[in-house]
């Protein structure tokens, strides 16, 4: 270490600049010491300079220093005083320390030492930090690096156009990348001319004066320069936020100002009080939905397999001709060459031909779907991972056996390749398994039965995924009788102001919300002590400038990217999202079956079965959850779950709307209804009752005999099971001897 330090600083002067860089780094952590200290106002700590009562900021000291050794250090510059020059350049590297800590009050001339804007001091000193290092390792900028050096021998004009031609597309490279809004990549550049040609040459921040005047009409780059902030820079600025403060404190922290008793009268509210999620085990939760409703491209995996296959293919090509070469092996009394050769092609042939056929008929199915079932099906159909994988597998033994085939063609050798044709034939009996596989779950979607079994079973996961620790056997205890539709109010906060967050980058995976991290935000309220209220509905259709988050309180640490992290967004809401998303589906199916063009009662009947079901299922849970959001004052985050009378209203209005003329659906409704109000409690009755009234009177429209007003005006589970529907069963199913009859005396 002493001999670098020797060979690199010492031998070749730059000792003064090393001073300076230790001084300016002391000096900026001595500083900041202070400054956390005297925030903190402990006692034994000097404190502010204030002569008179006026407080005279840290940067008029570093302004003098500044100013001193800058003088002192151009007087003696033709002059040998290396000791005078190492202590002129350390006052120096103090006085610019002291500066550049208060550059954000400089920049601003307002005091916002301690305010978000205050980051820009500690931005300031590590650009200052990172410049003095490269120039103490010998690493100068553009310009400054021998690049007149060429000209200087030879002298000609043509050197020298050169030279300036080379400076000029250098620092172009570095005004793209800065206008681009990529400030440290653009710094550094400067010293390192790749990083200007990388971030010259890809796609600008979102927010950047580049990004402005070259993707306003260019939506697609919008989304993909979005996508690239949020996943790439978000984490990286959040990583050295957590740096900054750990060196120079707490940014955007209020210093809480006393109150008169008299003044306000504010709601008491102790964060810590509050019943806030664990962070650990909330993060693992909403990392899991977030895969899960990230809907992989179609081509993704097809595109692997067929690249894997390929190099698979020639590995196995030159493997057997290495061993051929060493060993001479032969495959005498096994498959000859023309046979290996007749195989290939016909494996080869035959997945091409499936690829097609599975293209056609998957086609053809998202087509019968979608004009017989619903239009859900055709977004099924594509999330279908076995649909990807068949593809993926067709293509790749395809790709396999004409590379295999190709080369014993072209090597005219007597032997066969034993291992690939083998993994050949093996990759054909898999890709014979997933066909199989792809047709079986294509009839599944085609099957209105299953599909509706299907979609409600992914229904029932999402209800308990949605509304986790629910204890059916102590239901009875945990419900107090009070109103389910209580929203609790917001807590005031007459020191705060109402701040709006809008969707103001388009999302590439689409525009409808899919999910929301309600225990990160509620996390993210108690920490700032505000109220934040969700604006839009899981599977509601966001528009851009739309308002996401409507937030309550004092403003000076509310992070935006924090509340916009907590939310994903896609293209289609499906059953996997939500309960009300299997409702939907199940509901536009009944829709479906209802139609002129397909009038199939029956299949509405089967419907409304598994509606009635997610409907039992979801009852005892929201009304759980109404009563503790009800009771709980402590509650931060509001408008991100629906309500019963939300999932009665998406369930059977629209199929009621369109029972017209069915008796069917109408006694299958009735018995949905009266199921329902005998398995809720009471406060969960209007809604049920309020459209049985709604039922009655549409019986009363639509019938003019009494035969049809007493058909329709009964409950049957079935539908048209009998005539008197359920209540009609005079004769009960018994099973087992019969008691005794007593004797009559």
């Amino acid at each position: 270490m002493g001999r670098w330090f020797t060979e690199t600083v010492v031998d070749n002067g730059r000792l003064p600049l090393f001073f300076l860089l230790v001084s300016f780094v002391l000096a900026f952590l001595f500083i900041r010491f202070s400054v956390r200290m005297i925030r903190a106002e402990v006692s034994w700590w000097p404190g502010n300079v204030t002569p008179g009562g006026m407080h005279i900021h840290h940067v008029m000291f570093g302004l003098v220093m500044v100013l001193i050794s800058g003088f002192a250090l151009v007087a003696i510059a033709n002059y040998e005083t290396p000791v005078a020059n190492c202590v002129l350049a350390s006052v120096f590297g103090i006085g610019s320390a002291l500066m550049l800590d208060e550059f954000a009050l400089i920049l601003h001339l307002r005091d916002v030492y301690w305010a978000e804007e205050g980051r820009s001091s500690i931005d300031a000193v590590f650009v200052a930090v990172a410049i003095t290092g490269l120039y103490l390792l010998g690493i100068h900028p553009i310009g400054f690096a021998g690049d007149f050096d060429a000209y200087q021998q030879d002298r000609s004009l043509v050197t020298l156009a050169l030279v300036l031609g080379g400076l000029a597309l250098q620092l172009l490279l570095a005004a793209i990348t800065l206008l681009k809004g990529k400030l440290w990549t653009g710094l550094i550049g400067l010293f390192f001319v790749p990083l200007l040609i990388i971030g010259a040459s890809r796609l600008g921040r979102p927010r950047s004066p580049w990004a402005r005047w070259r993707y306003a009409d260019k939506p697609s780059k919008q989304a993909k320069a979005f996508t690239r902030e949020k996943r790439f820079r978000e984490p990286a600025v959040r990583a050295k936020i957590v740096v900054q403060e750990a060196l120079s404190g707490r940014f955007g922290v209020p210093v809480p100002a006393p109150l008169a008793a008299d003044d306000v009268d504010i709601p008491a509210f102790a964060p810590s009080q509050a019943k806030v999620p664990g962070r650990m085990i909330s993060a693992i939760r909403w990392n899991r939905t977030r895969r899960r409703l990230r809907r992989p491209p179609v081509w993704r995996l097809p595109a692997i397999l067929v690249t894997c296959s390929i190099v698979l293919a020639f590995v196995l090509v030159e493997v057997e001709g290495a061993l051929e070469d060493a060993d001479g092996v032969s495959v005498e009394g096994g498959i000859d060459v023309s046979a290996t050769a007749t195989l290939l092609a016909v494996i080869a042939g035959g997945m091409i031909t499936l690829t097609g056929l599975v293209f056609t008929a998957i086609t053809l199915a998202m087509q019968f779907g979608a004009s017989q079932i619903s239009v859900r099906v055709v977004p099924m159909l594509q999330q279908e991972a076995i649909m990807r994988w068949a593809i993926g597998m067709f293509l790749s033994t395809f790709v396999f056996a004409v590379i295999i085939a190709s080369d014993l063609a072209l090597a005219g050798d007597d032997t066969s390749p034993v291992l690939a044709t083998w993994i050949a034939i093996l990759l054909a009996f898999v890709s014979a398994f997933l066909f199989i596989a792809l047709v079986a779950r294509v009839g599944m979607v085609l099957n209105s039965s299953r599909l509706l079994r299907w979609i409600a079973a992914q229904g029932r996961t999402s209800i308990v995924r949605l509304y986790p620790g629910f204890d059916p056997d102590a239901e009875v205890e945990l419900l107090p009788a009070v109103p389910i539709e209580a929203t609790p109010p917001p807590i005031a906060d007459p020191l705060g102001t109402a701040m709006t967050v809008r969707l103001t980058q388009l999302s590439p995976d689409g525009r409808i919300l899919l999910a929301v991290d309600a225990a990160r935000i509620q996390r993210l309220a108690a920490k700032w002590g505000v109220t934040v209220e969700v604006m839009p509905t899981i599977g509601e259709f966001v528009a851009q400038h739309a308002v996401l988050f409507q937030v309550d309180g004092p403003q000076l640490r509310v992070r935006r990217h924090q509340l916009l992290a907590a939310l994903v967004f896609g293209d289609t809401h499906s059953p996997t999202v939500s309960p009300a998303a299997a409702i939907q589906a199940i509901v536009d199916i009944a829709l479906k079956a209802l139609s002129p063009a397909i009038n199939d009662p029956g299949r509405a009947v089967q419907a409304i079965d598994h509606v009635e079901d997610l409907l039992m299922t979801i009852a005892p849970r929201v009304r759980l959850e109404a009563v503790d959001s009800a009771v709980s004052a402590l509650t931060r985050i509001r408008g991100t779950r629906r309500t019963w009378t939300d999932y009665v209203t998406i369930a059977t209005d629209e199929i009621r709307h369109f029972s017209v003329g069915s008796t069917q659906v109408q006694r299958r409704l009735r018995s949905l209804f009266l199921t329902l109000i005998d398995a809720c409690p009471a406060d969960q009755h209007p809604p049920l009752r309020a459209r049985l009234d709604a039922l009655d009177a549409q019986v009363s429209r639509e019938w003019k005999s009494d035969l049809d007003i007493g058909l329709a005006s009964v409950a049957d589970p079935q539908g048209l099971g009998s005539e008197l529907g359920s209540s009609g069963r005079v004769i009960p199913l018994v099973v087992g001897p019969r008691p005794p009859r007593p004797r009559s005396e």
